[in-house]
């Protein structure tokens, strides 16, 4: 195996590392936002202050009855650090609780 051939497949072992890891650092700040939001509730708990709603519910509520439910689960994964299926449910449950 020549020298080309080597470089061509170290080249493409890095960026496929590069990849992973770009991907596992932007999930590990969504959760690292969603771990302080719940330290945040917690806290809020416990001085027995009344739980407040997130300020992005009531752009998700117009978003929802717009019928832009695909813009509403992007927004609410983005500001609340959700997954996909975590913010599919938390704009389903936005819809019932008008």
């Amino acid at each position: 195996m020549d020298l080309s051939w080597i470089l061509v497949i170290a080249g493409a072992i890095f960026a496929a590392i590069y990849l992973v890891y770009g991907m596992m650092d932007s999930r590990l700040k969504a959760m690292e936002k969603q771990l302080a939001d719940m330290q945040k509730t917690i806290a809020a708990i416990n001085s027995g202050e009344p739980l407040k709603e997130p300020p992005v519910n009531e752009r998700l509520r117009q978003l929802v009855q717009n019928g832009k439910d695909v813009e509403a689960i992007k927004m609410a994964r983005e500001h609340l650090g959700l997954s996909l299926l975590e913010a599919k449910r938390y704009v389903d449950s936005l819809n019932g609780s008008k």
